[in-house]
């Protein structure tokens, strides 16, 4: 039992395989209604050990349940297959992807593929071959509940009255509307990379570093390149301390997959790092064939052997890559998206490997690092040989009342910042509406009236919000007062951090006060960066981020990547 939108055309199928007819068994159906009785007729079929006998007592049970007239008729006169060559093409162009009809035709375009025969015919050959997979965009499970089969969930999914089919029944789903729209009438292909569509060769890939690797990178790198030679274990775990430089420690494992003709994603939740990883592995492995994805990229179909995409795009990928890189896997939007994860293991191709890479790992990669189940590489140490600036706490009973009058404490603060270390101070608060009160709070300050505007407010929301982080990088102004926003993707020669209100918890847990630390001491020129949590009581995730700190450095110190004084 199959679904075709043709049925003349898979008689012809049949016929060629020695079967001498064929019976239709419902009228035109919405795809996804067709799919889910499918799956009921043949469960039932088969709990029935095939006893054709009961075909037609099968089909009216279903007709009673769901209300759908379903009975065996005669099929169609067939009519001829599509031509096998374009059918090929078109299953080369699908290889490792899980596209929309219309996707296949722009992929197509991409690859200079011109077909002259129907592609929803081609596809469906494909399919009856057994050479793609079909499901509708947004099906359904056992139990009769929609969920969405591009992006595995069923929570933004809404029912509406469908003009392409006609069913008042047709969901679709928004959880991944940018990529298309996902409806119930609509079909998804997918096919599984396979030997069959080509190889790419195996040579030796080295990368091509304009510096040379510390030790604690080396050996980092060489644990991750055993990691994929060795294939013993379906996951690893880079943890590494803020600007270590996790990247090229990740170069090992890249270097063993190209070089084996695997295929590898390289892949980041954000798309300005996705740019930015993408023409570094430009630099480091110019003889490879590589191309980008995310949502401002022109081409998504080019065929690659090392993808540099956005968690997002990924979603389009099916049975794909044998090697996945995963950057900052504990940052938005990917921590939390229980989609982008799914997509992620199905584009993974059977016996492939994932290799997560952050400074601060979700609660259950750590848990399970500690637990000895998950192998882990350390890379305790920053490239400049200094040891990781641990936070300072400040204590500030005042925070407890709502008051525009800051401590004292943050004045000491900028003082040591502006006049002492001659740096840059980020102060990290909870909400936007504070970040307007906090500058108006350190304009207070009259020590530091001579500067001019020497403090800025910034947050995701300010429409300026480029202009003023552009000008504070150039040192315009020494103060820049914002939310998380800035938590990840900042580096400055000089630069001091502080985060006020530290003990509101749900904001400033462990993992983010220790990204926020991580701005703090990353460059040779200005190695001992302060970091200060003012707040008024210590709270536990305050704790853990220094301990955790600390941790690093004593690791750091133990493997000899530090010396007393602080250099390597």
């Amino acid at each position: 039992m199959g679904l075709t939108h043709r049925p003349a055309l898979d008689r012809r199928f049949w016929e060629l395989k020695g079967y001498p007819f064929m019976d239709l068994v419902s009228p035109c159906l919405n795809l996804g209604t067709a799919f889910f009785l499918q799956g009921y007729v043949e469960e039932r079929w088969a709990a029935a050990r095939y006893r054709l006998a009961k075909v037609d007592s099968i089909l009216r049970e279903a007709s009673r349940r769901w209300k759908v007239p379903l009975a065996r008729r005669p099929a169609p006169a067939a009519e001829p297959l599509p031509p096998e060559e374009e059918a090929r093409l078109v299953g080369r162009v699908l290889s490792g992807r899980i596209l929309l009809l219309e996707e296949v035709g722009r992929a197509l375009g991409e690859n200079g593929v011109r077909v002259t025969g129907e592609l929803a015919d081609l596809l469906h050959y494909l399919y009856l071959q057994g050479e793609c997979e079909l499901w509708p965009a947004v099906g359904y499970d056992a139990r009769g509940v929609p969920k969405c089969n591009r992006c595995g969930q069923g929570d933004k999914l809404y029912r509406a009255s469908c003009g392409a089919c006609g069913s008042t029944h047709c969901y679709v789903c928004e959880g991944c509307l940018e990529l298309g729209e996902a409806r119930t009438c609509r079909a998804l292909y997918a096919r599984p990379r396979s030997e069959r569509d080509g190889l790419f060769p195996c040579r030796t890939v080295s990368p091509v570093l304009p510096f040379s690797l510390t030790r604690a990178q080396e050996e980092a790198a060489l644990e991750a390149k055993a990691f994929v030679e060795e294939g013993k274990s379906p996951r690893c775990l880079i943890w590494a301390a803020c600007g270590a430089g996790k990247t090229e420690v990740a170069y090992g494992a890249l270097a063993a997959a190209l070089s084996r003709g695997k295929e590898v994603l390289y892949t980041c939740p954000r798309r300005e790092t996705t740019k930015e990883i993408y023409r570094r592995l430009q630099q480091a492995f110019p003889g490879v064939e590589m191309t980008v994805l995310h949502g401002e990229s022109g081409s998504k179909y080019t065929p690659a052997q090392l993808v540099a995409a956005t968690t997002h795009q990924v979603l389009r990928c099916y049975r794909r890559f044998d090697l996945i890189i995963l950057d900052e896997v504990d940052a938005f939007p990917l921590a939390g998206d229980a989609r982008l994860y799914y997509g992620l293991e199905r584009s993974l191709r059977a016996g492939g490997q994932i290799l997560y890479m952050t400074a601060t790992p979700l609660p259950e990669l750590a848990a399970q690092a500690r637990r000895r189940r998950l192998p882990v590489i350390y890379l305790p140490a920053r490239p400049h040989g200094y040891p990781l600036p641990e936070p300072q706490i400040i204590l500030a009973r005042s925070l407890r009342r709502p008051t525009d009058q800051l401590p004292r404490q943050v004045a000491e603060c900028l003082r040591t910042t502006i006049l002492e270390d001659r740096a840059s101070l980020l102060v990290f608060v909870p909400a936007v509406d504070l970040v307007a009160r906090v500058v108006d709070g350190l304009l207070g300050c009259r020590e530091f009236e001579g500067l001019g505007e020497w403090v800025k407010g910034c947050h995701a929301a300010l429409p300026e919000r480029e202009e003023v982080l552009e000008a504070f990088r150039r040192g315009e102004f020494p103060v820049l007062v914002t939310t998380t926003l800035l938590e990840r993707g900042i580096t400055l020669s000089r630069l001091n951090v502080m985060v006020l209100f530290a003990h509101h918890r749900r904001i400033f847990d462990q993992n983010t006060l220790v990204q926020i630390a991580g701005r703090a001491g990353r460059t040779a020129s200005f190695p001992h960066g302060k970091v200060w949590l003012v707040a008024d009581r210590i709270t536990p995730e305050m704790a853990e981020a220094r301990r955790i700190i600390r941790s690093f450095n004593r690791l750091a110190f133990r493997r000899g990547y530090l010396e007393p004084t602080g250099r390597r």
